[in-house]
């Protein structure tokens, strides 16, 4: 097989995902999610503080401080999750569908909590 009939096949492989109503509007939910971090990050960033507190995890005090750069890293992983997700949904969408629906949901469900989580982490300090 050629690199070209490769190509054309994962193509053709992406728009019979996309042509699926579900898989489109829940990848536009995702977009929204994403870039309603970024708004609120572009908004709100001159307003933070040097530290805040993101490491959740770690016992209260010092250690879940970290600078206010990082908080870039909530929509960062969102968009990493999403595109894995996807990418990994278009290849299982035609032999495992049911993985490649909650590979979607999961992209979706978790751009959702770092949107939650970034809104909190900024109410929270400012």
């Amino acid at each position: 097989m050629s690199i070209f009939q490769t190509i054309s096949a994962s193509i053709s492989k992406i728009g019979l995902f996309w042509q699926e109503k579900s898989n489109g509007t829940i990848f536009r939910w995702n977009l929204f999610f994403l870039f309603s971090q970024l708004i609120i990050l572009f908004i709100k960033y001159t307003d933070l503080p040097p530290q805040i507190p993101l490491f959740y995890s770690e016992p209260w005090g010092g250690a879940q401080l970290t600078t206010s750069t990082s908080i870039f890293f909530l929509p960062l992983f969102s968009f990493i999750v999403l595109v894995t997700n996807n990418f990994l949904a278009t290849s299982f969408f035609k032999s495992i569908p049911l993985l490649s629906k909650l590979l979607v949901v999961v992209s979706l469900i978790f751009t959702l909590y770092s949107t939650i989580a970034l809104y909190q982490i900024i109410s929270l300090i400012s």
